[in-house]
């Protein structure tokens, strides 16, 4: 089906990154939903690949739902980044501090929920399915006329859809510190890279003991462990992208494809090639 795309960000045309996202001011948005609806999806293209556009840090009054329709998604929140594929989506609560933008060449989708249908229970944040069907509905009403009574009965139904996500987008963890997030960021723009913690932090003047106190105080793990998780998040990503597992094994800084293939079973339960048939089979039509 063919999709309605406005503009991103209100006229903003930030670049998502540590120097810019302020966690402390996030921006408060009141409600989007206009009764007596129960949701309603925007829909965002990318800018050119040359450039980016993000939305600062903010929140909303309504319930959100984050999910690409092709491409990819990039969702910060205050202690995470994730990259959502074709088949995932993000659930946050009203009140849920974050900034968002789909990545050069994608199309993202921003469905609000209003207060009153969020399912119960749903007070935290969580990874979602969208099959293929729920994103065509969805599509479908915000880009069609319809008598009151049943857009409302496709709402519910929709919202009744909603279910979590057994495989959900990979969350890669981020330090607090502003100043170690750069250098986190930096390091999940470029999978690739061979280099150490030592030529990271020298990179970013820091003290590789203040780097190691980072990582094990906000994200839990040694700094090695969490840059295979990104590798694996930027391998998700490319696979989602129809990108061959010789070529994402290279560009996920693996020399070999068998390495690639027992780390991404080592994290995602799963082979790359099984990875890839089933997000095949979330794709939309034509894409």
């Amino acid at each position: 089906m063919s999709v309605s795309v406005v503009s991103p960000g209100r006229g903003r045309t930030e670049r998502l990154s540590a120097t810019l996202l302020r966690w402390s001011e996030p921006s408060v948005g009141g409600p989007v939903v206009e009764a007596p609806y129960l949701l309603t999806t925007a829909v965002l293209d990318s800018p050119a690949p040359a450039g980016s556009s993000a939305s600062g840090v903010h929140t909303h009054d309504d319930a959100l739902l984050v999910w690409p329709h092709t491409g990819t998604t990039t969702l910060h929140t205050r202690n995470t980044v994730r990259r959502l594929v074709p088949g995932q989506a993000a659930w946050m609560p009203p009140g849920t501090p974050h900034a968002s933008h789909p990545d050069p060449g994608s199309v993202a989708c921003y469905t609000y929920v209003t207060r009153a249908a969020i399912p119960p229970h749903w007070n935290a944040p969580r990874s979602l399915r969208m099959g293929r069907a729920l994103q065509e509905m969805l599509l479908h009403l915000d880009a069609n006329s319809m008598p009151d009574d049943r857009r409302l009965r496709a709402q519910r139904l929709i919202i009744e859809m909603l279910e979590e996500d057994p495989h959900a987008a990979m969350e890669v963890p981020v330090p607090e510190d502003p100043r170690i997030r750069a250098m986190a960021e930096d390091i999940m723009r470029d999978p690739e890279s061979d280099l150490s913690l030592e030529e990271w932090a020298a990179l970013h003047a820091l003290s590789v003991r203040t780097v190691t106190r980072a990582f094990g105080r906000d994200v839990g793990m040694p700094f090695t462990r969490w840059r295979s998780l990104v590798r694996m998040s930027a391998a998700t990503t490319l696979l989602a992208q129809g990108r061959p597992v010789n070529l994402v094994a290279h560009r996920c800084g693996y020399s070999t494809t068998s390495a690639f293939s027992a780390a991404f079973r080592r994290v995602t339960g799963t082979s790359p090639t099984a990875y890839l048939r089933e997000q095949s089979a979330l794709a939309p039509v034509g894409h």
